[in-house]
């Protein structure tokens, strides 16, 4: 619990620090709407005294109309608080995410993949809106709850020393019971957490995967795992609800007793001459707004074990230092060929096996270089190691015989253009997911690329480059996706081109004159491609043949079907290839 409490708090200093003209603003509206409603129960008093009971009308009028302007102050000072407060809460939650998406870009890939699609997103909207709730009701409830408290308790104190032991034996009380809910809730709102992580990964899992869901006809299996999920859910927020609807029964009775009780000693000081009738009625008032301050930390209560939970997942992704250890900023070293595999070995966390062993060779500037092998057998692993979204656990990657790790990383990955197998695209249009790569260039650069990549006539088709592009481009077939990416990783004319299976989802002619007009388009830029179609390996300068992680052989298509069994195995496999 200490643990949570520091991460929570730490993110509140820190708000603290970057906004002090806000606290400050709201600390201050506070006390100024504290003292106003602390003076309204002594004014009440002396309007019974002196005026109602003396029968003096005017004095009444008198202190009526400050009273009116006391509360008058004791509202703007309130909503100020609120306006303040909620302004302070907004800002650290814009700032929490946009250092979640900004460190979440430089984590490496096992880093990201350990901490889960399913949980960073449930960490940069639903931890970060309750962080956020939570320093709102700690400004603005929090803070005022122990002010009122503590005044009322003083105030009470000046009205009467024999009913004070009344008010401060209800106030503790009341804290105890606030504290023995605390302590209560804090494991539930932690476990609450993690359910949230685990229903969102087995929703997002299943709606990913439908298709395949409907096709082998699994769809009460993925059903119950998602019942199983919100079951847990549900009864851990359950237990929570029970307990949180449990506290205002406790308190509320706590404080009837307490009225009671001061009613009842209260006419006997009455009677003894040692208490008024309008003293007895201001305590009676200061003892409502106990009532008010321990109910405030009641609210505050029951958000803040959640933002400890939620502030601690937090700090665990803004704490994590990148495992990908990159060169100094503005530090430029020349990218020249050849870029040399140097007995890159790499072995992800928790693995018994590396996934690419002890690999080396060379790509030469200017050429194609195809690496070949069957399903994990290791390229997009030995390709992830260009742009750095891995680094090799052994070994090395050299560009002109300089290491890779000792460049900057923004400097890096300007000179590479990276195309995954699924072609990324994002929602908007052709020419927006083009300009991701130049946001500066024109449409005939743009349809160059397009030409380059056998895309034009499909975005032609669909309307040109205003042409809509669903999430995901959804809307567009896998071949169609991955020529768009192409098309993009064109329009930024890098040094090199890094094509994880890029050509994956074209039919072999259509994927072969595609790499051939990039080659011819970038005929001084250094293109790696991993490919399973041998086809594609016909194109290049250089084949690198992968099996089980390892480098089997590397030459061109002729050499290797005469002296490597594996890429002649390919090659049959692969009917119509013959030599």
């Amino acid at each position: 619990m200490g643990r949570f409490g520091g991460a929570f708090g730490k993110l509140l200093t820190d708000a603290i620090k970057q906004r002090r003209w806000l606290f400050t603003g709201v600390m201050v509206a506070q006390v100024v709407a504290m003292i106003a409603g602390l003076v309204q129960p002594t004014l009440n008093s002396l309007i019974i005294d002196n005026g109602v009971v003396a029968g003096d009308i005017p004095y009444v009028e008198r202190v009526g109309a400050v009273m009116f302007a006391v509360a008058v102050v004791n509202f703007v000072g309130s909503m100020a608080a609120v306006a303040l407060g909620s302004r302070l809460s907004t800002g650290v939650a814009k700032d929490l995410r946009s250092r979640l998406y900004r460190h979440s870009m430089t984590l490496s890939a096992n880093q990201f993949h350990r901490l889960g699609t399913s949980s960073m997103m449930t960490r940069t909207m639903q931890d970060v809106t309750v962080t956020q709730q939570s320093v709102f009701m700690v400004n603005t409830v929090a803070a005022t709850g122990p002010l009122i408290t503590i005044g009322a308790i003083v105030m009470s104190l000046r009205m009467s020393v024999r009913m004070s032991p009344v008010i401060a034996v209800a106030a503790i009380l009341m804290a105890i019971v606030v504290g023995i809910f605390i302590a209560r809730i804090t494991p539930l709102a932690v476990q609450s957490r993690q359910a949230v992580d685990g229903l969102n990964h087995s929703l997002r899992e299943q709606l990913s995967g439908t298709q395949v869901i409907r096709a082998f006809g699994r769809e009460k299996l993925v059903s119950a795992r998602f019942a199983e999920s919100n079951e847990r859910l549900t009864a851990l927020m359950r237990r929570v609800g029970a307990l949180q609807a449990l506290l205002m029964p406790v308190v509320l009775v706590v404080a009837n007793l307490t009225m009671v009780v001061t009613n009842l000693v209260g006419a006997k000081l009455i009677d003894s001459g040692h208490l008024t009738i309008g003293e007895l009625t201001a305590f009676s008032g200061y003892l409502v707004q106990v009532v008010g301050g321990v109910t405030m930390l009641m609210a505050a209560a029951a958000v803040i074990p959640q933002a400890q939970a939620s502030a601690s997942r937090i700090a665990d992704v803004l704490e994590t230092d990148t495992d990908t250890v990159s060169g100094p900023a503005g530090n430029r070293p020349t990218f020249a060929a050849p870029i040399e595999f140097v007995g890159a070995t790499v072995q992800y966390p928790g693995a018994e096996l590396a996934a690419v062993s002890d690999v080396s060779f060379t790509c030469a500037a200017g050429e194609v270089t195809v690496v070949v092998g069957g399903t994990a057998s290791g390229k997009s692993t030995l390709l992830a190691l260009l742009p750095r979204l891995v680094d090799p656990t052994a070994g090395a990657v050299r560009a002109g015989g300089v290491d890779l790790r000792s460049w900057s990383m923004p400097d890096l990955r300007e000179r590479i253009s990276y195309v995954s197998q699924d072609g990324s695209l994002i929602s908007g249009t052709v020419a927006g997911n083009l300009r991701l790569a130049a946001k500066d260039a024109s449409d005939d650069d743009l349809w160059s690329a397009l030409e380059v990549t056998a895309a034009a006539d499909f975005v032609r088709e669909r309307g040109g480059l205003t042409a809509e592009v669903g999430q995901a481009g959804g809307n567009f077939s896998g071949g169609q996706r991955q020529r768009l990416a192409l098309a993009r990783a064109v329009l930024r004319g890098p040094q090199v081109y890094v094509i994880d299976d890029g050509f994956s989802a074209m039919d072999p002619r259509t994927a072969t004159s595609v790499l051939k007009n990039l080659r011819g388009a970038a005929s001084e830029s250094t293109i790696i491609v991993a490919a399973q179609q041998i086809t594609m390996a016909r194109v290049a300068d250089r084949i690198a043949v992968v099996d089980g992680g390892r480098l089997v052989a590397t030459g061109d298509h002729l050499w290797l079907l005469d002296r490597c069994r594996p890429y002649r195995e390919m090659v049959e496999a692969q009917s119509g290839v013959v030599r």
